[in-house]
């Protein structure tokens, strides 16, 4: 059975940035070689979410060797007074441009909340990180994993 991913979430992940406006930044915590958490630090636009997916583009090298090694991933999104804890594998992963793109499906969700509202770690999107991180490029490259998985 899928575990399908709660709509509050999706549709937060599935929207991409606001210029001018804080953003969230998303974690996404893998194990290194050594049994280690590492942390990549995503922003919306490099990642996208259906009902039952979620897709990354990262770029980060040791993220990429360590969802290679292990598959599996925890992302966490703040909403309000929740901390949204979302325990992912790895359904299909492939390089382009030196980007793993990857598409997880949702294996266990919890909510984590004790009614106190969280403040999460925010940048200032601004059209100097769009250029340095090629949000154009990485949305595309993202809208890729629709045709690389029916293929």
């Amino acid at each position: 059975m899928t575990v399908k991913i709660p709509p509050s979430v999706q549709s937060f992940l599935a929207e991409k940035p606001v210029m001018g406006s804080a953003e969230q930044v998303v974690p996404l915590l893998t194990v290194d070689s050594n049994g280690f958490p590492h942390a990549c630090l995503l922003s919306r636009a490099q990642l996208d979410a259906t009902e039952t997916e979620i897709r990354a583009a990262i770029t980060s090298w040791g993220t990429r060797e360590n969802i290679r090694r292990h598959g599996v991933a925890l992302i966490l999104v703040t909403q309000g007074d929740t901390v949204h804890h979302l325990k992912v594998g790895v359904l299909h992963a492939h390089d382009k441009n030196r980007v793993l793109l990857v598409a997880f499906e949702l294996i266990a969700y919890k909510a984590d909340s004790l009614g106190i509202e969280m403040q999460p770690m925010t940048f200032l999107a601004t059209p100097w990180i769009s250029n340095l991180e090629h949000w154009d490029e990485t949305s595309i490259m993202l809208r890729s994993l629709d045709n690389h998985l029916n293929s």
